[in-house]
């Protein structure tokens, strides 16, 4: 994560809720390629003996976020600072993200669809307001 830090000049805050299913690991990787569009933070949770268990985190600035269109999004919601976040089942297969905007970085919830049963879009919610600047 320093390194992503040292990168942009500025710190990356996390969510400190996850989702309340079982994972065995984490990993971060910063990716710092060619020119600075596609440079970004992202951690990824996910359990050894239960592949659909698979949930991550992307950032990166809002200048080159995500662009999302109209028929991208299911749902809106309000976080907790006012601020507006969006929630897709359709922009990546296999996964529904929960995407919000905060202090200059774009936020991308991702949960694999196999456990959205268990992780609503509503928890995905609680998570982006656990995130504090």
């Amino acid at each position: 994560m320093q390194e992503s830090i040292d990168h942009f000049k500025r710190d990356i805050v996390l969510p400190v809720q996850i989702p309340s299913i079982e994972f065995t690991h984490s990993f971060g990787r910063f990716s710092d390629l060619e020119g600075v569009i596609n440079d970004g933070f992202e951690i990824e949770y996910r359990h050894i003996n239960k592949p659909k268990n698979h949930y991550m985190i992307r950032v990166r600035p809002v200048k080159y976020g995500l662009p999302i269109r109209n028929e991208h999004i299911k749902q809106s919601f309000k976080l907790i600072d006012g601020s507006k976040a969006i929630y897709s089942t359709n922009i990546a297969r296999g996964f529904n993200l929960l995407i919000f905007e905060k202090n200059g970085w774009q936020y991308i919830l991702n949960i694999n669809k196999a456990v959205s049963d268990q992780v609503k879009p509503e928890i995905l919610l609680e998570i982006a307001n656990s995130l504090s600047l």
